[in-house]
């Protein structure tokens, strides 16, 4: 009896040692799958000039929690649903983009006329995400973007698990370019479209944010790290303004606001950029009010639609307008045939959420 306890035991302490032994093997097995991943994406790729359209399609925040972000007791619903696509819903779309022969290509790569080198058989594809404030918090977005063991990844307080790498576009697009590298051949990453009227990435790092001293200079230091991050691996900025201000109804005095704050506050943390990136897209580039963009140091605009622009934005010596498509759930019930040429609308269309896929109505009750 006693040596069959003996034996009980010995099998107890063989079986922890093996499943030890095998979760240190998965984990090394993980880290080479990426080293590998990494080594392929260095491998030499012959790139050759591409003679054609240039794809620029844009994604706000991604809502991982269609219960939480769909409920009749979120009062955003409906803005969600318009201007948001949801995780499985950005999954898919890169999925298809791939599909398609899609690669990414970096903004700087594309303006003033320069021509974006491909490999043979692809076309490029520039990506932008706008807003990147993360402020809607526990209503089935992120809180923020973090670094967890030299990773980029997304936490929210308020799920299970708290960190993942799954939840949104930053993260997700990192996931897809370790497991299918030839998506950016030249390493290009997405350009962040930021506003700063509370904070950047998930950050409360602008005096309108309402934290203490204390707080902010901790998120300061912590986003600055962040965007140290970001921008080795390929990813660029853009000012999405300030405050989000609307171009047409808005005085030559805010935008002279907004640019002042842009500048004194977001600029010493992502760096100088020349892109802007219209809120809604609204713009008139015939105004004086532009001026005031251009004096700060822009003279990339990031505008809305599937649009080359008007002929004297075409014909402007001193500013670039680049139009972009957006992706969210207004595109996708609206633009499917529009859209063919990108991704099956239909087929990445999340049936979570509230509205079915066939509703073309507004969004004003």
């Amino acid at each position: 009896m006693y040596d069959a306890l003996g034996t009980k035991k010995r099998l107890v302490i063989i079986f922890i040692i093996a499943a030890t032994v095998a979760i240190i093997a998965a984990c090394l097995t993980a880290r080479v799958g990426r080293a590998r991943h990494a080594l392929a994406c260095a491998e030499p790729v012959e790139l050759i000039p591409y003679d054609g359209k240039v794809e620029h399609i844009f994604t706000h925040e991604l809502i991982f929690d269609t219960a939480k972000a769909f409920s009749p007791a979120n009062s955003v619903r409906d803005c969600f649903d318009k201007d948001h696509l949801t995780a499985a819903e950005f999954k898919a779309l890169l999925g298809e983009l791939y599909e398609n022969d899609y690669v990414l290509v970096s903004l700087d790569g594309v303006v003033g006329g320069a021509q974006p080198r491909v490999p043979r058989g692809k076309k490029p594809l520039v990506m932008s995400f706008d807003d990147m404030t993360y402020d809607t918090v526990n209503r089935g977005c992120i809180d923020k973007i973090i670094i967890s063991d030299g990773e980029l990844c997304d936490y929210t307080k308020n799920a299970e698990p708290q960190i993942t790498r799954e939840r949104e576009n930053v993260t997700v697009l990192e996931s897809f370019i370790e497991q299918h590298p030839d998506f950016s051949p030249s390493g290009a990453r997405a350009t962040l479209c930021v506003n700063g009227y509370n904070g950047i990435l998930g950050y409360r790092c602008t005096p309108n944010c309402k934290v203490s001293e204390q707080r902010r200079a901790d998120d300061t230091a912590e986003c600055r790290k962040l965007v140290s991050e970001l921008k080795r691996r390929g990813y660029t900025f853009a000012s999405h303004t300030y405050y989000h201000t609307y171009f047409n109804g808005c005085a030559a005095s805010t935008i002279e606001k907004d640019c002042a704050a842009w500048q004194k506050y977001i600029e010493p943390i992502v760096g100088k950029t020349r892109a802007l990136c219209f809120p809604a897209g609204e713009h008139n580039a015939k105004s004086e009010k532009m001026d005031i963009f251009k004096r700060y140091g822009f003279d990339t605009f990031l505008c809305v639609g599937d649009f080359i622009g008007t002929d004297y934005e075409r014909a402007s010596k001193d500013a670039e307008y680049i139009y972009r498509l957006p992706f969210d759930g207004t595109a996708l019930r609206l633009y499917e045939k529009a859209y063919a040429r990108l991704a099956d609308t239909r087929a990445i269309y999340d049936g979570t959420r509230y509205r079915p896929f066939s509703f073309k109505g507004g969004y004003h009750k």
